[in-house]
């Protein structure tokens, strides 16, 4: 039943927030016959409208699986749980954007942040594509992977029960346990397993390891996360401009308006340091969203093989990493952290869950243990 509530919340969530976006566009197509903000309702009446989707979303998050810390942060309560909690973090992302754009265009005008937004997103845009687009051949060349006939015969039976087209079987030199799933659309889809991962996991455990890579391309995670992860940039840039530009007016004023001009490069720098703040407080929620996709694998794992084999592939990881003191540190210094399907993710005051790309492994193994005996739609 809670599921069900959690769901159906999510949902208001989303339509409340679709209904602001839908008056912000009006206001951008037709600003002649809707006016500012206002196609059906004042002003106040629509920031109200997204405020309570924001809040709605957020409170979800929280109650299904969570954004902040690891006491308010709870695991997934099954399939439907967790795809409420995915729901609503998506919500609370572009409910946290819409409210951003809505007080920017009070401030600047619907024109002036309709501009400004294009420009933010051009920076955001280009790096996060180019990187995207040759991300697999900078991954086979930094972790020295190349094709396996013998792992390709066991992604293609693991893909047939997922009933995807297989990717290419990759090995990676990599003597610690791990395995990721990595593409694009110029490369194709590829999923890696290291030389250490082979030596601990076998049989069904490395089926399941597969098994949740494959989720990640069959929930095509990798397009997920680039989209979600370019709001924040594009908020972030924005708050640039605005800092930027704010600190230049006072140079820039006739004798006559030089109070005028240097109060308004005043608020224009405030309102660009509250939108670089804005956007670390957003990129939070896509961190949250991407340890839910994780969870979202790890049940794609258990549909190929069963809860059991996942839990088992987990718990072998957790037991290797927490022996070597040198799997951890390589863990800890990588620039690439979201490639690994390990996360040290439970420190004392889980500071480092918060910042995590990955859910720790105990909360990963009381989700797979809440779907045995259940139907897993993954």
């Amino acid at each position: 039943m809670r599921e069900k509530v959690l769901l159906a919340a999510s949902l208001a969530a989303v339509a409340l927030i679709a209904l602001m976006l839908v008056q912000l566009l009006l206001a951008w197509l037709a600003p002649g016959v809707v006016g500012p903000f206002g196609a059906f309702f004042p002003v106040w009446t629509w920031w109200i409208v997204d405020f309570i989707g924001y809040l709605i979303a957020i409170t979800v998050v929280v109650a299904a699986s969570g954004l902040i810390g690891r006491y308010a942060t709870r695991t997934p309560l099954g399939i439907e749980g967790l795809r409420a909690s995915m729901l609503s973090t998506s919500a609370a992302v572009l409910g946290g954007a819409v409210l951003v754009f809505a007080a920017l265009a009070s401030l600047l005008g619907i024109e002036l942040t309709t501009q400004l937004g294009l420009v933010a997103f051009l920076f955001a845009l280009v790096p996060s594509l180019i990187s995207w687009l040759v991300s697999p051949a900078l991954i086979n060349l930094v972790y020295g992977c190349r094709h396996d006939p013998a792992l390709q015969e066991v992604v293609n039976r693991v893909a047939a029960r997922a009933g995807i087209k297989p990717p290419k079987a990759m090995v990676s030199r990599l003597s610690i346990p791990n395995a990721f799933a990595y593409s694009s659309p110029l490369m194709g889809r590829y999923v890696a397993v290291t030389e250490g991962m082979l030596r601990i996991a076998r049989g069904e455990e490395l089926e399941a390891v597969i098994g949740h890579e494959l989720g990640h391309h069959k929930h095509r995670d990798n397009a997920v996360i680039l989209v979600f992860g370019m709001i924040p940039s594009v908020i972030y840039f924005l708050g640039r401009f605005l800092m930027y530009a704010g600190l230049s007016t006072r140079y820039y004023y006739t004798d006559g308006d030089r109070e005028r001009s240097e109060s308004g490069g005043l608020v224009m720098a405030l309102a660009g340091v509250a939108l670089m703040a804005a956007s670390i407080l957003i990129q939070l929620g896509v961190l949250a969203l991407s340890r839910l996709r994780e969870f979202y694998a790890d049940a794609h794992g258990a549909k190929v093989t069963s809860p059991q084999a996942m839990a088992r592939a987990l718990e072998e990881l957790d037991s290797y990493y927490a022996r070597s003191r040198h799997a951890r540190a390589v863990v800890k210094d990588s620039k690439l952290k979201m490639l690994f399907i390990y996360a040290l993710a439970d420190p004392f005051v889980s500071l480092e869950e918060l910042l995590s790309t990955h859910p720790p492994i105990r909360k990963r193994i009381a989700f797979l243990m809440s779907l045995s005996g259940r139907e897993i739609e993954a």
